[in-house]
């Protein structure tokens, strides 16, 4: 009898396992392009650069990965082209990337980056952000100290509400 009751258990786990996705089991699809994707700009310190960022959910055994703040957790890959030398912008040797906060108050470095490579990050700072490629004199240093030479914002920075912008205060309905 004690071995029919494990086997049911044991059952009942599989089954309801499967019943919400099999978490660890299964793959997640790739996301969207058209949402889950954004360009880099280049400045005018590199003018023919070009990137794209990539966001994926992280993996969590309960769907979606949320850091200990409360924010989504992503996977970040980043592809670079077409960055010159950093030598050639002053007295650099690699480019570095790092998110930053909308208000450019809070910058965390992501990792060094070739001129034309990739790079995959963690994300769990924030849920709006932007992505800045700078050149620097070390691939580690602490803060950003180089000019910005690709830039670009989140898919979530682009949902904002400007109704409390100074251009839209005291317009007429």
């Amino acid at each position: 009898m004690a071995r029919n009751a494990e086997q049911r258990w044991f059952l009942t786990t599989v089954i309801w396992l499967a019943a919400i996705g099999g978490g660890w089991a299964r793959v997640a699809d790739d996301p969207p392009c058209e949402i889950y994707c954004f360009e880099l700009s280049p400045t005018a310190m590199a003018p023919g650069a070009s990137g794209e960022g990539r966001l994926r959910l992280a993996w969590s055994p309960f769907g979606i990965a949320v850091s200990e703040s409360g924010f989504l957790v992503y996977e970040l890959e980043l592809t670079i082209g077409n960055l010159p030398p950093p030598g050639r912008l002053g007295s650099y040797t690699t480019y570095v990337a790092w998110i930053a906060s909308p208000e450019l108050d809070r910058v965390e470095r992501l990792g060094a980056v070739a001129p034309s490579g990739a790079l995959r990050a963690r994300i769990q700072s924030w849920n709006k952000f932007l992505v800045l490629v700078t050149p620097e004199r070390h691939t580690e240093p602490e803060r950003r100290a180089g000019p910005v030479v690709l830039q670009g914002r989140s898919p979530s920075g682009l949902m904002a509400s400007f109704q409390s912008h100074e251009l839209f205060n005291n317009m007429p309905h």
